[in-house]
């Protein structure tokens, strides 16, 4: 007598609970992804604060004898600082906490 094995059919997670989580799987992707861009973003600022600095620091003398003055670039830059490394910090313990496994808090 020839034994024929059937083939089981699973649902994901046993009991239908995968397909109950792919919306929340789904949304927590797009939250990544948003995380990630604002990362970027405030990377790119960073980035533009500190060649702003630069270029302040290299035409100081030249913008003086013009009379020309720094108030709006200085605003700038007292306002892209904190918002780019404050984020930054804040991706980097996300980050971390989410590769260790660990909450991480500061203070």
């Amino acid at each position: 007598m020839e034994r024929r094995r059937q083939s089981a059919v699973y649902s994901p997670g046993g009991c239908g609970c995968g397909l109950l989580l792919l919306p929340v799987i789904a949304v927590s992707i797009g939250v990544m992804f948003a995380l990630a861009g604002l990362a970027a973003a405030a990377l790119v600022l960073l980035i533009v604060a500190i060649g702003v600095t630069i270029w302040l620091c290299r035409n100081r003398e030249q913008r003086r004898a013009d009379g020309n003055t720094n108030v709006g670039w200085v605003v700038f830059l007292i306002i892209a600082y904190p918002l780019s490394i404050s984020y930054l910090a804040f991706f980097i313990l996300l980050l971390i906490s989410t590769f260790t496994g660990e909450s991480i808090t500061v203070g």
